[in-house]
């Protein structure tokens, strides 16, 4: 009887097992035919490195791989990520829903993050410059108006620190593994001196096969043309002494907009980079809505300093420190060093 009943076990065990991997088969997403369709259009013909893919091939394994839908997501995805270089990506309705929840839980964090940095020295301001996530659910009113809070709280942290007796700032990237630029942009306008231009001072850059379109700063406002800007009345406040050295820390964990943050301060005066070489995806995403919904982020130029000056790839920092405190002491110990520190 023991072994009669272990059989049926076992057969059973059989039976659940093409029944379990057919679920989670089935769970995987995928854009429709129309979808697919435009999303392999896109990045044939606008992806960075485009040229880096055999498009025909692509379609022949999407064909190759018929209902078989894992292998369906897997071919895309490989497309998508090599076509830019593992920046872009296709992002189901399912996946939306997450990263809108975790925009929220990051973003609604962003002031206990600026207020927990540590303020180790009197004469040095610290700023914690967390990653800014688009609520890609959200309308774009909404969106821009959560990208003017992050900015006006960025740069509330900065006033509020700013007693007097800060003589220097750190810029500490070493956590910002992206999201939209601009508004971490803004809320560091105060530390922020671009390269003279009647058009507004020239902080950075996206290039691409079109030319290079800056990004510049004016009162109360960062723009690229029609590449993204973002503005507010209320975001010019202005350092009691100015300009003041920035040390900017980044490392492994400084991507994409972070990044961007890092190459805005490469260049200008008084400043100075330290840690380890970033991630390297120091390129320019957008995201697009697809037919069905879902969306894809297309990656489409590289990211310069003020001087024309960027690869797409890792960003060195001018001093290569261990990670961890020693980074940070490497940092404040150069600030102090600084006429503005000295003389203070």
């Amino acid at each position: 009887m023991l072994k009669y009943r272990d059989a049926r076990v076992a057969m059973l065990g059989m039976l659940l097992i093409p029944s379990a991997a057919g679920a989670a088969e089935a769970a995987v997403e995928l854009p429709t035919p129309e979808a697919r369709d435009q999303m392999l259009q896109l990045l044939e013909t606008q992806s960075l490195y485009r040229d880096r893919v055999d498009w025909s091939e692509v379609r022949m394994q999407l064909a190759a791989a018929g209902s078989d839908r894992v292998l369906q997501r897997r071919v895309l995805d490989e497309a998508a990520a090599r076509s830019s270089g593992g920046h872009g990506r296709w992002i189901s309705p399912g996946e939306q829903h997450q990263r809108s929840q975790r925009a929220q839980r990051l973003n609604g964090g962003q002031s206990a993050a600026l207020s927990a940095s540590r303020q180790d020295n009197p004469r040095i301001g610290i700023l914690q410059v967390s990653p800014f996530v688009e609520d890609l659910r959200k309308s774009e009113q909404e969106r821009y108006t959560a990208r003017k809070a992050y900015a006006l709280a960025l740069q509330q942290r900065i006033a509020t620190l700013d007693d007097g007796a800060r003589c220097g700032w750190v810029v500490d990237v070493s956590s910002n593994g992206g999201g939209n630029m601009w508004p971490m942009l803004l809320g560091l306008l105060p530390l922020l001196h671009g390269t003279t231009d009647p058009e507004g001072g020239v902080i950075g850059g996206f290039r691409s096969a079109g030319g290079l379109q800056p990004w510049r700063q004016g009162e109360g406002a960062v723009t690229a043309g029609g590449n993204g800007s973002l503005r507010s009345r209320q975001a010019t406040y202005t350092l009691r002494v100015s300009p003041a050295p920035v040390a900017v820390v980044m490392g492994a964990g400084t991507a994409s907009s972070g990044e961007a943050v890092a190459l805005a301060f490469r260049g200008q005066p008084g400043s100075r980079s330290f840690g380890q070489p970033s991630a390297g995806l120091s390129t320019g995403n957008r995201p697009v809505p697809l037919l069905d919904g879902s969306m894809l982020v297309l990656t489409g130029n590289v990211m310069t300093d003020r001087s024309g000056q960027g690869d797409g790839a890792k960003l060195q920092p001018d001093q290569i420190t261990p990670s961890g405190p020693s980074t940070l002491l490497a940092a404040e110990t150069w600030l102090l060093a600084q006429p503005a520190c000295k003389d203070g």
